[in-house]
């Protein structure tokens, strides 16, 4: 299985640039028209994003704060030490939020990416 930063980031791609004003789960709507030559980021298949989006929530459930860093990492490309500045906070606590973040996700996808491939 593929690292889970790759994971989080090819989410990412997923659900943010090829989706058009809808908050996941939901389906991706793809870029119709656009060319696809030069587009070298990584994506996940539904399947995969919708596993993702699963984690996601469920982190959201078991911790806001934890989820609101991820989430704002990932999805709104906010740094650690951005987060840190806004929330009064030593950059490295951000830092160990994200990972044990990740963490979180990493052990709520791995049977269903193993699954979904």
């Amino acid at each position: 299985m593929r690292p889970t930063k790759d994971i989080l980031i090819a989410w990412k791609n997923t659900r943010v640039l090829k989706r058009i004003g809808t908050e996941y789960p939901s389906k991706s709507s793809g870029l119709v028209g656009a060319p696809r030559d030069f587009d070298y980021r990584e994506y996940l298949t539904e399947k995969e994003a919708d596993v993702v989006d699963e984690a996601v929530l469920m982190l959201k459930e078991d911790n806001v704060e934890f989820w609101a860093v991820l989430t704002s990492f990932y999805l709104r490309e906010i740094s650690c030490s951005k987060q840190a500045r806004i929330l009064g906070k030593q950059p490295t606590e951000i830092t160990k939020i994200l990972l044990a973040a990740e963490c979180f996700v990493r052990g709520k996808i791995y049977d269903g990416f193993k699954n979904a491939a």
